[in-house]
């Protein structure tokens, strides 16, 4: 018999947290040390987080009849409106999303052979990639937004906003410009720590289903013991098939833990979309006309200036934000969609009825798909992100034919 290796799904979100915890977004566990002192710290930032939508707000408001500049101002503050609705929903349920780590590192979800570890492995590790592309995006929008405002031929601010003073004074204009900039870093990393958390969250589903489309592939492969599956060696196998009833009878015990597990990855899918639906709705529901105004404000600049370049970074980000989620959306779908095949792949020819009623089981199981719902109203899936594309593009032929 061979001795499973284990696999640190915590890991993986290890840097998250640690961001979380700068940002002063973590939720405090009760035993944390100045934990009030943290609090100050997490309403400190919220408070210059809704002052900035504020005078955002107050601005498009007294240039309403202006839709110029309302488009100037509107495209900031829907991303950060977006993403202050995803943090407010992320720290509401910290503590599920805490329990939802510890869950993942349960024997259930562990790996149980080497293949199983290879796989865990170089999922996460093509992850990291794509982690890195999206913080690049992210700090690159932050650079060019710092740069804009000094390489301008006026004396402009980075975002328009209405202020109670006037603020092209030398100090002032200072102020404004550290001001408007620790914010905006501010909310890059939020949302990049937000959405780079429920990407790993969905590629573990995608992970689990794997894992568990594998076992069902060579579910003669595993043996039970203490209520989980461990790695088989081909000696003890080979003994195993001499004896057909033995054999029904350990397999019948590999399939109960199968199905367990299909049970598991199905709560996991619905636990995440129940804590983040809000999130991901709110971010689909702006994301058209956050990229059309973002692309209309574009086409109003002078190409190849540093204000083109903030913009276009900033809209680079937007569409990779919610393709990601559309395209491990699609992912999920697709993973767990095989799980049906693979449940025919088991030796079922050669066990007796129990196993093929408990086989029939899992198979109905299987037959509804699994999703994540956003607000409960659309599949987060490929095709939801092509019809934001289309929306986008409707928006700003309307906007150009207005103007």
């Amino acid at each position: 018999m061979k001795k499973n290796k284990t696999f640190d799904y915590s890991q993986l979100m290890a840097h998250i947290f640690k961001i979380y915890k700068i940002l002063g977004f973590w939720r405090p566990d009760p035993d944390m040390k100045h934990k009030n002192l943290y609090h100050c710290y997490t309403a400190f930032w919220l408070s210059l987080s809704i002052t900035f939508m504020s005078s955002q707000v107050i601005y498009m408001y007294n240039n309403r009849k202006s839709l110029k500049e309302v488009l100037a101002a509107l495209y900031i503050t829907l991303t950060f409106v977006s993403i202050l609705a995803r943090q407010l929903t992320t720290y509401k349920a910290m503590n599920e999303l805490k329990e939802i780590i510890k869950q993942l590192n349960r024997p259930l979800f562990q790996v149980k052979c080497q293949k199983h570890y290879e796989i865990a492995e170089e999922t996460n590790r093509n992850q990291r990639l794509l982690y890195n592309i999206c913080l690049f995006l992210g700090v690159s929008t932050d650079i060019f937004a710092a740069l804009f405002p000094l390489f301008s031929k006026e004396k402009v601010i980075l975002a328009k906003a209405w202020f109670p003073y006037d603020w092209t004074k030398p100090f002032n204009y200072f102020m404004t410009y550290i001001f408007q900039n620790a914010v905006l870093i501010w909310h890059t990393f939020v949302c990049y720590s937000i959405d780079i958390f429920t990407f790993i969250l969905l590629v573990q589903i995608g992970i689990q289903c794997d894992i568990l489309c594998y076992t069902l592939n060579h579910l003669d492969d595993f043996y039970f013991k203490d209520g989980i599956l461990h790695e088989i060696s081909l000696r003890d196998k080979l003994e195993l098939r001499k004896d057909m009833e033995k054999f029904s009878k350990a397999m019948v015990k590999n399939l109960v833990v199968c199905v367990q597990h299909h049970r598991e990855i199905i709560k996991l899918a619905k636990d995440i979309q129940r804590i983040k639906e809000i999130g991901i709705f709110v971010l689909f529901a702006s994301g058209a006309l956050v990229l059309c105004t973002c692309l209309f404000q574009l086409s109003m600049v002078q190409f190849g200036s540093v204000e083109s370049m903030m913009l276009l970074f900033f809209s680079i980000c937007m569409l990779t934000e919610q393709f990601l989620y559309c395209w491990f959306g699609s992912d999920v779908i697709y993973k767990g969609s095989l799980i049906l095949q693979a449940a025919y792949n088991t030796p079922w020819t050669d066990c007796n009825s129990k196993f093929r009623k408990i086989l029939l089981q899992l198979t109905t199981q299987a037959c509804c798909p699994l999703n994540i719902l956003a607000g409960g109203l659309f599949i987060m899936s490929v095709p939801v992100f092509i019809s934001v594309l289309q929306t986008s593009y409707s928006y700003l032929t309307l906007l150009h034919s207005i103007q």
